[in-house]
Formats: C-alpha cells, sequence, structure tokens
C-alpha cells in the first residue's frame, strides 16, 4: 500500500511513560476529513528499529504557535487528490505568552498575558479584559505590542487571545493593597508580595496588578534595609513627631487587619520648621520620596484616583494653605471616608464605587479646623477624629525635631535627612510586609501592643477614644517594626514618643467633645461680633424698625453679664447652630448655663408678646467661661 503523503506519524503513548506530546496546538475546529494512513506491510518491526506498532493516525490540524517572533497561525491546505499539507505561517502580533486566566473582585474575567518589552527586552505581565478582545486594540497596542492590520488576522488573533494558551488561575486586582485574604500584598508599581508556601501551608497565590502605575518607578528600591536603618531609622530616637510620620507609615497596612477605619494626622505649624521633611520620612519607607509627595492642590477624582492606588498604604498631602479651603473638606472627606462618587456605566446602571483604606499624612501651617473655619468650609467632627490636627513643634527649639542627633542645627538636620531618604528608600515597608506575611502571630502581637498603648493614655471616650486608637495602632506598627529589627529603632522607644504626640493633641483639643466645642465657639463669636452693635436693639427702645440684618433684643438686667439676648430663631439657627441640628445646639449651651429655657413651656423658645417667640441667652459669654 501507499503511504499517502497528507497524514503523519505521532507516537503512542504508554500509560505511565513521561513521553512528552508534539507541539501542535489544535483549535476548536472540525478536523479536516482524510484517508487513514496504514503502514505498506503490517511488519511489527521495520528496518532500523522502527516498530510501527508505536504510531497512532493523525490528521493535520491548523493551529497556533508563539515564539519569539510572534504569534502565528498554521493553517492546512488540502489538494484535489485528498492530499492535506500546512500553510506558511500567518503572523498575527507581537510574541504574546498565555499564561493563565484571570478573575476580580466583580466577577469580570480576563486572559494573563506575558510579553517581552520591544525596546528594554524585559518581561511583563498583564491581565487582559475578556469583554475587550477582538473589540478594543489600544489596549495591547498601548503595552507595545505590534498587532496586524488585516481584519481576517485580527480574527485570528482574537480567538488565538480567547482559546489557547495555559488555564492557570490568576486574581486580577486594579487596586494595590491587601488581596487573595491577606495572603498576598500589592504595590502601586505592581509589585507583588505574597505569602511563601511554608508560612500558610497554601499554595502561593497568583495576583496580576491592573490598577494605575502611574508611579510605578517611584517604588523602586534604593539601597539597603541597612542603609535606611543608619541613615534614617537610627535617628528616630529621641524625635516623636519622626516616630509620628514613620509609624503612620507603617501602620498603614495594618488598618484592614486590624479592623480600623482609615484616617490620619495633620502636623501643623511654622513654615521650615521640617514637616516636609518628616513627610519624605514617612514615603521613604515605600519609595522615592520626591516622586511620591502630594500636595492638596488637585481634583476630588485625581484625589481618589490616588488614594484608590494607595489603598492598605500610606497618602501625603503637603502644604494645606496652597489649596482652596473647600476643596480640602470634600477631599479630606473623600480619601478618609474610602469611597468614590458612583458613575454611570456604558451597560447601563452604575458602575462598582473603589473603595480603598488609607492612612493620610497631611501637613500645613494652621490646624486643619482652623484653616477650614476661616473659609466657612464644613469640618465635621467624624472628620476631626479621623484626622487630628498635631502640634509640628516639638517645644524644644528646634521646630519638629526633639533632638539633633549630633548636627548643630535644625537646618542642616533637617538637608541631612533628606538627602538620606533620596538615596534609600523603599526596603523597610518591604521588609514589614513580609514579616506581616511569612509570620501570621504579627497582626496579634500588634493588637497586644495596640492594647498595651491604650493602658498608658488617660480615661477616655467619644471621640477621643477613636483618636487614641489611632495612636495606638500607630505605637503598635513602629514597635512591632522596632521588635523585629526593621526600623533600626530600639525596643521600648516607640511607645513615648507617640504619647508625646497624643499629649500635644489632647492639650490642644481638650477633652469635651467636639461637636459640643464648635457650637460653643460658634455662639462666642457670634456674640462677641453682634452683641453690642446695631442688630440688637433695646428692649424698651421707641424705634422697633427692624431690617435684614435685625437678630433681636436686648434685655437689660443691672449687671453686664445678666443682661439676656432674645435670638430671632432664623438668626440662631443660622449663624450659631449652623450645621448643627437646633435641640442639640440648645442642649449644649443650656448645660453651660448659657441658653435659658422655658420652664413654664419645657421648650427652648421663650414667648414676647407681639413680637413671636425667641431663643435667649443670658450674658455675652458663658459663666466662667475660659479664654481660647
Amino acid at each position: 500500500m501507499e503511504r499517502p503523503p497528507y497524514a503523519c506519524l505521532k507516537p503512542k503513548r504508554k500509560r505511565g511513560s513521561r513521553q512528552a506530546a508534539p507541539l501542535i496546538h489544535p483549535l476548536n475546529f472540525a478536523p479536516h476529513k482524510g484517508r487513514a494512513m496504514l503502514p505498506e506491510k503490517h511488519h511489527p518491526e521495520q528496518p532500523g528499529g522502527t516498530n510501527l506498532a508505536e504510531f497512532e493516525t493523525v490528521t493535520l490540524k491548523p493551529y497556533f504557535e508563539c515564539t519569539r517572533h510572534g504569534v502565528f497561525y498554521i493553517a492546512v491546505e488540502s489538494d484535489k487528490e485528498g492530499n492535506i499539507t500546512e500553510k506558511p505561517p500567518m503572523r498575527l502580533s507581537d510574541a504574546v505568552h498565555l499564561i493563565g486566566r484571570g478573575i476580580d473582585a466583580s466577577g469580570a474575567h480576563y486572559r494573563v498575558i506575558e510579553w517581552h518589552d520591544s525596546l528594554s527586552r524585559q518581561k511583563h505581565t498583564a491581565a487582559l479584559p475578556m469583554a475587550e478582545i477582538g473589540t478594543n486594540w489600544a489596549r495591547l497596542q498601548g503595552l507595545g505590542i505590534a498587532v496586524m492590520a488585516s481584519r481576517r488576522k485580527r480574527e485570528l488573533l482574537t480567538d488565538y487571545l480567547q482559546t489557547d494558551g495555559q488555564q492557570t488561575p490568576y486574581t486580577v486586582t486594579a487596586q494595590s493593597g491587601w488581596t487573595a485574604a491577606y495572603r498576598a500584598y500589592v504595590l502601586p508599581s505592581g509589585e507583588v508580595l505574597a505569602a511563601s508556601d511554608a508560612a500558610t501551608s497554601k499554595a502561593t497565590p497568583r495576583v496580576i496588578y491592573n490598577g494605575d502605575k502611574s508611579q510605578a518607578s517611584a517604588y523602586t528600591p534604593a539601597g539597603s534595609l541597612e542603609d535606611w536603618q543608619q541613615h534614617i531609622g537610627r535617628h528616630l530616637a529621641g524625635n516623636s513627631r519622626l516616630c509620628l510620620a514613620v509609624g503612620a507609615s507603617l501602620a498603614a497596612p495594618l488598618l484592614g487587619l486590624l479592623g480600623m477605619e482609615a484616617g490620619g494626622f495633620h502636623l501643623f505649624g511654622d513654615s521650615r520648621d521640617g514637616k516636609s521633611t518628616a513627610a519624605r520620612l514617612a514615603l521613604s519607607v515605600w519609595g522615592d520620596p520626591a516622586a511620591l509627595l502630594d500636595t492638596w492642590t488637585g481634583t476630588a477624582h485625581g484625589f481618589a484616583n490616588r488614594a484608590n492606588a494607595r489603598n492598605d498604604g500610606l497618602l501625603v498631602l503637603d502644604e494645606i494653605g496652597q489649596a482652596n479651603p473647600r476643596h480640602v473638606s470634600q477631599t479630606a472627606y473623600s480619601v478618609i471616608n474610602g469611597v468614590a462618587k458612583i458613575q454611570g456605566a456604558k451597560e447601563g446602571g452604575n458602575r462598582e464605587a473603589p473603595r480603598w483604606k488609607v492612612m493620610l499624612l497631611s501637613t500645613g501651617e494652621k490646624p486643619m479646623d482652623s484653616f477650614l473655619e476661616h473659609a466657612r468650609a464644613d469640618w465635621n467632627a467624624g472628620q476631626a477624629a479621623r484626622l487630628p490636627s498635631i502640634p509640628s513643634d516639638a517645644g524644644h527649639g528646634f521646630g519638629i525635631f526633639d533632638t539633633l542627633h549630633g548636627h548643630h542645627k535644625g537646618s542642616t538636620f533637617s538637608e541631612a535627612l533628606n538627602e538620606a531618604a533620596r538615596q534609600y528608600h523603599g526596603q523597610a515597608g518591604r521588609a514589614f510586609i513580609r514579616l506581616l506575611l511569612d509570620t501570621p502571630t504579627t497582626a496579634n502581637e500588634a493588637r497586644a501592643l495596640q492594647a498595651a498603648f491604650m493602658q498608658t493614655l488617660p480615661e477616655t471616650d467619644g471621640q477621643t477614644r477613636t483618636v487614641a486608637a489611632r495612636f495606638a495602632t500607630v505605637a503598635a506598627a513602629l514597635e512591632l517594626a522596632a521588635r523585629y529589627g526593621i526600623t533600626g529603632l530600639a525596643e521600648g522607644l516607640a511607645f513615648p514618643a507617640i504619647k508625646q504626640c497624643f499629649d500635644a493633641w489632647l492639650e490642644r483639643a481638650g477633652v469635651g467633645k467636639f461637636e459640643d466645642r464648635k457650637i460653643i465657639k460658634q455662639a462666642k463669636d457670634f456674640m462677641q461680633l453682634n452683641a453690642r452693635g446695631m442688630r440688637f436693639s433695646d428692649w424698651n427702645s421707641q424705634h422697633q424698625t427692624t431690617n435684614s440684618e435685625h437678630a433681636g433684643y436686648r434685655k437689660p438686667a443691672g449687671q453686664a453679664e445678666h443682661d439676656e439676648y432674645w435670638i430671632i430663631p432664623a438668626v440662631f439657627e443660622g449663624e450659631i447652630c449652623q450645621t448643627f441640628e437646633a435641640a442639640k445646639a440648645c442642649a449644649v449651651l443650656h448645660g453651660i448655663q448659657w441658653l435659658k429655657k422655658s420652664e413654664t413651656e419645657n421648650r427652648w423658645k421663650h414667648k414676647r408678646k407681639g413680637y413671636g417667640r425667641f431663643y435667649v441667652l443670658v450674658g455675652i459669654e458663658p459663666p466662667e467661661s475660659d479664654e481660647d
């Protein structure tokens, strides 16, 4: 029998054999019909020792092949006699290796690809949305991958991307930070730090970062961990504000692990006192501070994107004085609350709003509340508790520094630290993440340290306790890092440094509730401006005409501190209560014996016959009022 030329021989794989099959990648195409190959003679062996029983019939089929030269499609054709042969390879694109399939938190599917950059020849990986394959070639081309232009070639490339390659499962995320059930941490550069198999007794998670990489180069480490410890870490000793900044940076990935809310700290003080230096040291934990330092100027959308890219990480916003106060209020609210504005989707409905959790470190010349109140921007108690303002002046005549570690001036010390941060960065954060990944017990250690720090503080409740808990998280992170030799800071130094910062905040903020203090201040400001002015008419005045500026009546009582100020409800609620409920403001002002309550009617408003009802304050200021 004549051997047909269209068939090929494929060695049979014996059970248990490790012999590899030929590298042919069939598609889900219907196989070509052809005559089965049979040997001329059914001899068990051919000359040369070939055993024909080792071969089975295989029909040629079209397939894809990816080499370093590109992705190729090899078709087959049949002649008049029925002979089937391979056609010359058709090049579809640059080389794109299909190494797996991925799914993200929303359930969207991806092909995980691997390629070499045509210029740098560096290997990269990315997740290509399945929904875009065949419709959006710009994504591939944006990665530097050439795609052939003809319609037929793009149709074939679509089939290749959807059906060929490996099926290895990946987790796809557009957000940095923790993923894969806290077994992997994604840096904003796309670098994935994963728990080792030995640490978790589970397979190392495969994760692809598909988010914002605009600052990827800034997260490239420089120098060794020992370099950072020698030139930065050891100088934290005795410097409370530097400990706070670096501790906040290390605490960022602990927020999610410990179930803490997002938040941060605002350092305020004179210009050039070292606040920006503290901010740069905090950033040096993760990367290049010069590239990572942001300012408060920008759009709400831009800040939301930045916060999403820094999820479970540190966001530093420097020099608040350069920004619009109203924009600052909106930005702070969005960043701290950790959710972006809801946006509509093209296919209908709304897009899933990104959510994040960041540690925010802010700097400026004024405390946050004063800065915003000056512009009449909203700043409520919840925001104040999650971004407390701390004076940057450590009180030793060196600005932000408590000690200069051998330097003669604060300015030279600051310059040395900034230069060190420029040269050595990015290693401490990685070391801390690896500690959390490979030593799971550290989360419990951090909780124990939190509780221990809280025991060093005075009894707190409400918003004060909320702020105290955030300081405790920073103290725990800094002490944990010292315990495992990450910072170069000696054990036992973190707690007193962070407590010093807490005490500075508490001294300024006081122990009362934020809302109460704000209501009282608003009432004081109003009375100081208007009590002796033309907005209050005399009680017994013969000229009782009023205008739009009229605030009420002044009722004398013999002694000035007992004079009563009958305030029109619209003025009281709009200018004293402002954003607070009237009942809340009344309860606070009555509690300090300033607002008079109608005991007969058990209501806050008092009736003056022929004039209507009024809120009544006794005196220009509350009894025994302390000066601010």
